[in-house]
């Protein structure tokens, strides 16, 4: 009876080809229930030649024994060169290496007659008496591989050519390389190769790119245009160098003139932050801080005083500069309470400080971030106006135990309960120093292979790479894992320019970077391992425990506008404390960090339509802890 009725599922896959006389092809689905039948039926015909009967079934038991063998092998064969030609045949429809098309063209014919032929006929029984079906399988698997491996290779030697392509997947890159004609459609992957370029702004032929563009709308134009090529990786490559040139020229300008239109947020940061940094030196050393807490008060009333209403790229770049500027007012503080006269003093030399310094070229300036004993180059990665952390003791303890780290050669690992800032440490602290900073979520997907395409990609860009939750990875790719990144450490301490990696010889940037965040192992986080002590000893620790919620609603609030923002930030963190304390524990409540910064975002979105609508009472205690509890009930009345 199965013999007669049982019969494959099949689904159509792709449409049809027209032009080239080609229908959609039928593909067998639901092959974990065919392929266990067929073993169970050669189960049962075994134990029938056990039996005392057998004699009279002798013929037609070897005829099912014979067909169940030849479906057993045939359907495990044909599984994975369906696969892998539904993997194949979309790059290879788009023209995907020319020298292999004819190879694959024959396989697909022959693939596809293999498929009619069971959608002409969908018993599974009739499937193993298709003519010179057990020879025809083993070498369309072969030939399959054959192409897999040419596409392998092909987009290995297009991500040597461009290390920035090891952080996408094959299919994105496939697309990127298929479309090079096309730098419109380039232009949508850009956000996943450039942090902060959401899109290029094109010459009227399209053959050239004036400049670039960040989420919000800010657009850097270029010293000089980018022509657009056939070779992708080329003009990529060339974006890249001049999306660096065109920061350092912007910085040499904006440190003889701040013009707050013209230059990017991310340059004007760093101005500030190097003028900052010589003002503090020369303060120290001539007894002349109390001045200059002055002065940068005076120049914070001036950020804050400014009109930028209908600018929203201006308003963004005041409260980029607030943020840092209310930093620079509280290392000032510090210095003063702790009476430094010397640079050489620890609670200097502790901070992080921004230097120019001379690229070589005329018209372009660079620069030296320090931080106690290292001294690392400011890479000029365009970072848009990606938002700013409030910096706080934590900060300030984190970023030291990750400079100090990299000096020596190692990596960083932030450690605590979620929502304490680990990632976005290690992400603001990349952003200051102009780094391009790559966050991977760790699961069960990643394997040491996988793992092995991220470093190479991560130590020929002079990225760095974050990788959270490290401690979900499964032990036996931590165990490999560990080695690569010994390898790694060891050539970033030893300032090799080349290193041996994955059977490979990779170029090394010094600027390159390792990161990890860990959550308990334990009780509330399922999944999670402890790290085994080879690979702990390869990353400097800091525990990130409680961050301190009071000065981050008061540092936010008042970059957003508030006079009052440390009455009304004070007030908000004690509902949040007490309503952690006092009501029930429900799974969708949320009373940490990340809840508080979305409160604290709503509130500055209120606070901007008020200052539109020239509401009289602004700056007075009622109406900013009015637009408080708004912005609270909007955001926890739906929970």
């Amino acid at each position: 009876a199965w013999g007669l009725e049982r019969q494959f599922k099949l689904v159509p896959h792709g449409e049809a080809d027209k032009g080239k006389g080609k229908g959609p092809v039928h593909l067998i689905k639901e092959w974990k229930d065919v392929m266990t039948e067929v073993g169970d039926h050669q189960a049962l015909v075994q134990s029938l030649k056990e039996s005392p009967f057998f004699a009279p079934f002798k013929d037609d038991t070897a005829v099912w024994e014979r067909r169940l063998t030849i479906l057993n092998d045939c359907l495990v064969q044909l599984n994975s060169i369906q696969r892998k030609w539904v993997y194949l045949e979309p790059i290879f429809a788009r023209g995907a290496l020319p020298h292999e098309q004819q190879r694959f063209r024959n396989v697909d014919d022959e693939f596809r007659s293999i498929m009619s032929s069971v959608s002409r006929d969908p018993l599974v029984v009739s499937f193993a008496e298709i003519p010179r079906l057990q020879s025809t399988l083993p070498t369309l698997g072969g030939q399959l591989d054959i192409c897999q491996k040419a596409l392998s290779a092909f987009l290995e030697e297009k991500r040597a050519a461009f290390p920035r392509f090891y952080f996408i997947g094959d299919d994105d890159l496939l697309e990127i390389l298929g479309q090079s004609k096309n730098p419109l459609v380039i232009q949508t992957h850009l956000k996943k190769l450039f942090c902060g370029i959401h899109q290029v702004k094109f010459s009227e032929s399209h053959k050239e790119i004036l400049g670039m563009r960040s989420l919000d709308g800010e657009i850097v134009p270029f010293r000089a245009p980018v022509q657009v090529r056939e070779a992708v990786e080329e003009w990529l490559a060339d974006l890249a160098s001049r999306m660096k040139s065109s920061l350092q020229y912007q910085l040499s300008q904006c440190l003889k003139v701040k013009d707050f239109e013209a230059m990017s947020s991310q340059i004007l940061c760093l101005s500030d932050l190097i003028h900052f940094t010589q003002q503090a030196e020369v303060g120290m050393q001539q007894g002349q801080l109390k001045a200059l807490s002055q002065k940068l008060a005076e120049q914070l009333k001036e950020y804050t005083s400014l009109n930028v209403q209908g600018n929203h790229i201006l308003l963004l770049k005041v409260k980029a500069l607030i943020l840092d500027l209310i930093h620079s007012i509280d290392v000032v503080d510090q210095l003063q309470k702790e009476r430094a006269t010397a640079v050489t003093d620890w609670c200097w030399i502790r901070q992080l400080r921004f230097y120019a310094s001379d690229t070589g070229h005329p018209g372009s300036s660079s620069s030296l971030v320090r931080m106690g004993e290292g001294e690392f180059e400011y890479t000029f990665e365009y970072q848009g106006n990606a938002s700013k952390l409030v910096y706080t003791p934590l900060t300030d303890k984190c970023y030291l135990t990750l400079t100090q780290g990299m000096h020596l050669g190692y990596g960083g690992n932030p450690y605590g309960p979620a929502g304490t800032g680990k990632t976005e440490s290690v992400k603001a602290l990349g952003q200051a120093m102009g780094r391009q900073v790559l966050v991977f979520n760790c699961g069960e997907e990643f394997d040491f292979k996988s793992m092995g395409r991220i470093f190479q990609g991560l130590v020929k860009c002079g990225a760095w790479g974050c990788f959270d939750e490290f401690n979900r990875l499964e032990e036996e790719v931590l165990s490999a894992v560990s080695q690569q990144i010994q390898t790694i450490q060891l050539a970033l301490k030893q300032g090799a320019k080349s290193m041996e990696f994955m059977g490979r010889t990779l170029k090394v940037d010094k600027n390159a970077g390792i990161f990890v965040t860990l959550n308990p192992a334990g009780k509330g986080y399922g999944g999670r391992s402890k790290l085994p002590d080879n690979l702990k000893q390869l990353f400097r620790s800091v525990a990130m425990s409680k961050p301190d919620n009071d000065l981050i609603a008061e540092v936010i609030l008042l970059s957003e506008g508030f006079v009052n923002a440390r009455e009304v930030g004070r007030k908000l963190v004690a509902v949040f404390n007490l309503s952690k304390q006092l009501l029930s524990p429900q799974q969708h409540y949320d009373w940490g960090l990340r809840a508080l910064k979305t409160v604290l975002g709503i509130s500055g979105q209120l606070i901007h339509g008020e200052r539109e609508k020239n509401n009289p009472s602004l700056g007075q205690l009622p109406l900013e802890a009015q637009l408080i509890v708004q912005a609270m009930r909007v955001t926890t009345l739906p929970k």
